[in-house]
Order: C-alpha cells, then sequence, then structure tokens
C-alpha cells in the first residue's frame, strides 16, 4: 500500500517536473520509466546522507549531509542553485495526508481520572495493568452497602 501510494506521488512530481521543462505531454511508459529513475535517484541520494550523518555520530542527516551526498554523486551544488533559481516554483496539485496514518492506541494506560491512577504508586510502571479494573470500580460507585459490595464481587470471582 505505502509502496503504490508513494510511487504515486513521485509519478504526479515527474509530470510536474516534465510540465516545467515546457513538455505538453508525456507517454504513460515513459512517465513510468522516469518515475523509475527518479525513485533510485532519490534512494541513492538518501542512502549517502544516511551514511554521512551516520559517519559524524548523528541518527538523523542535516543538509550537510545532503550535500556531501550529492558531491559524492556527482552533483554541483552551485549548478543545482543556479537551476533552483532559474525555473518557476510548482506547487504539488493535491494536499498530501500526512504518512503514515496514525493509528488509536489500544494500549491498556489506565484512563484519566480512575482511581488506580490516583493510588497508583511511583513505582508502578505505566504500561502495567491497572490494579483496580473498571469492573469494581463501577460496583464501588454504585454500591451503597458494604454486604453489596462483597455479594458482588464473591459473583466476579465466581463467575
Amino acid at each position: 500500500m505505502c509502496e503504490s501510494y508513494s510511487r504515486s506521488l513521485l509519478r504526479v512530481s515527474v509530470a510536474q517536473i516534465c510540465q516545467a521543462l515546457g513538455w505538453d505531454s508525456v507517454q504513460v511508459t515513459a512517465c513510468d520509466l522516469l518515475t523509475d529513475v527518479l525513485h533510485r535517484y532519490l534512494q541513492q541520494l538518501c542512502r549517502g546522507a544516511h551514511r554521512y550523518s551516520e559517519l559524524y555520530g548523528r541518527t538523523d542527516p542535516v543538509l550537510d549531509d545532503v550535500g556531501q551526498a550529492f558531491k559524492l554523486m556527482g552533483v554541483n551544488l552551485h549548478e543545482l542553485e543556479d537551476y533552483i533559481h532559474n525555473i518557476e516554483p510548482v506547487t504539488f496539485p493535491h494536499q498530501i495526508p500526512s504518512f503514515p496514518v496514525s493509528k488509536n492506541n489500544v494500549l491498556q494506560f489506565p484512563p484519566p481520572g480512575s482511581k488506580d491512577v490516583e493510588d497508583r504508586k511511583e513505582y508502578i510502571p505505566d504500561y502495567l495493568p491497572l490494579i483496580i479494573s473498571s469492573q469494581e470500580e463501577q460496583l464501588n460507585s454504585s454500591a451503597e452497602s458494604p454486604q453489596l459490595v462483597r455479594f458482588s464481587m464473591q459473583r466476579l470471582c465466581v463467575s
């Protein structure tokens, strides 16, 4: 899924580059070929930037690493800068959602305001299960007499 999504975004980018260079149309096979070339070029550039960042003891690349990767690939940065200044910028035609899409958290963290959060000791990590279950909280809050609570707890233990 993510491969096809990123490939479709690259394809739109290739079409925009071709349009910015003055092309009126492009065949599908030529567009696919240029998309593959751009994909491999970006992979090589990113690998080079990643290697330079690791060489200098960083986990994330910075612009200096990208510049070094361009030099490694034989790209003259002054010519690239001249090209960028001479061509008109083209905005992307679609709004791109955040990628990858964040998912709902299904971990068993205690909900805020629960009795367990208030009574939990500092040395007990948050990722451990609740000491007081939500069923017990509901029974304790709805019960009026201690006998009813004991009876409800016995029923929970039996079932």
